[in-house]
């Protein structure tokens, strides 16, 4: 396993335009078909996760959500790992006519959770959902407004991948990705099938030694180079 780090706040733009629905490099498919369309990744019917895990940060995704929440539907995305179920999570969720934003401590299984009125203005249209995770708190955005912040229960210091679950099944129910964008990620490991790239920011006077080393940072297999 091949481990490098790379500089402080790492920064990464996710363009399916250029990368398409890059299964086993970015994504892991858990269940479902999705695809990726004209440079646009769609969801229906599907569970998708990052291989990339990530503490702290600012996690923008660009969604098109095609209508209004509506009885059965389901769907989530966010930060949220299968393995821990609902602990060290932080995710939009749609359950039914029901919008909410939801965060999870590392020692309970019960939310902190906000009753998001949906606007209008965020049906069939793409929108930039984001969660902005600090070390004593997470916030909720919405295109550039602030819906929730939550200081009880939210994600300890720990790195979490990224979650989209879409359970609608019929083609009009498509939930559509434009892309993701992460900034000021404080730490990110991601798994290049087998190259594993951290990018680290220190919490304390010490630092990393020994097989540690600087590389440039690109997510997909064969195209990392130190520097």
């Amino acid at each position: 396993m091949d481990i490098k780090s790379v500089s402080d706040n790492y920064h990464f733009f996710y363009d399916p335009y250029l990368y398409g629905y890059n299964e086993d490099d970015f994504f892991r498919t858990v269940s479902g078909t999705p695809t990726c369309v004209n440079g646009k990744i769609r969801i229906r019917d599907s569970k998708i996760g990052s291989l990339g895990t990530y503490m702290f940060g600012v996690y923008e995704l660009k969604l098109t959500i095609p209508h209004a929440p509506k009885a059965g539907d389901s769907e989530i995305f966010g930060l949220y790992s299968m393995a821990k179920g609902n602990r060290d999570a932080a995710y939009f969720f749609i359950s039914g006519t029901n919008f909410y934003v939801r965060s999870y401590s590392a020692n309970s299984a019960v939310a902190e959770s906000t009753t998001v009125t949906w606007d209008t203005l965020w049906t069939n249209t793409p929108t930039v959902f984001e969660v902005r995770w600090t070390i004593d708190k997470v916030e909720f955005w919405i295109n550039g407004r602030k819906v929730a912040e939550h200081h009880d229960r939210y994600p300890r210091q720990t790195l979490v991948p990224l979650y989209f679950y879409v359970g609608n099944t019929t083609s009009h129910d498509n939930v559509i990705l434009h892309y993701i964008n992460l900034r000021e990620v404080r730490k990110a490991v991601t798994d290049v099938l087998g190259d594993y790239l951290t990018s680290t920011s220190s919490t304390s006077s010490s630092t990393s030694s020994g097989r540690w080393r600087t590389a440039v940072h690109t997510p997909f297999r064969g195209s990392s180079r130190s520097i």
